[in-house]
């Protein structure tokens, strides 16, 4: 065993971190070429960057937590790999959505992250109860 605890959620927390900066850096430099230093200013392409990482953030570090949960507890390393790999997935099918307004990507990317926060916390309670 790897004497780090949570090694595959480490992986996936890195990838998610990179896409995160990736998203942040989009919001920065629309907000440097549209001068806009606070909110959207209405500009619909500014909002839904800023949308895009607000949800990353509402939602990504719950996962996350959960997943280092479940691979703490020993469950088996296909169940944290599948839902890393959904939970990624779940949130480049959103950003895409969200950027090019291509509703059913914003659909799937949200549903699949619910899928993915719901089904840890159920394993979880059944790992842990």
């Amino acid at each position: 065993m790897n004497a780090f605890p949570i090694p595959i959620t480490a992986i996936f927390a890195s990838l998610l971190a990179l896409m995160l900066v990736g998203i942040s850096i989009r919001v920065t430099v629309l907000r440097t070429r549209k001068k806009i230093n606070l909110f959207d200013g209405g500009d619909e392409q500014l909002g839904r960057a800023i949308r895009v990482q607000g949800n990353f953030i509402e939602y990504v570090p719950m996962a996350l937590a959960l997943m280092a949960l479940i691979e703490w507890t020993g469950a088996g390393s296909w169940l944290v790999y599948v839902a890393g790999i959904a939970l990624l997935a779940a949130r480049v099918a959103h950003a895409f959505g969200l950027y090019s307004s291509v509703f059913p990507a914003r659909v799937a990317g949200t549903s699949i992250t619910w899928i993915v926060i719901a089904a840890l916390a159920l394993v979880l309670l059944g790992r842990v109860a």
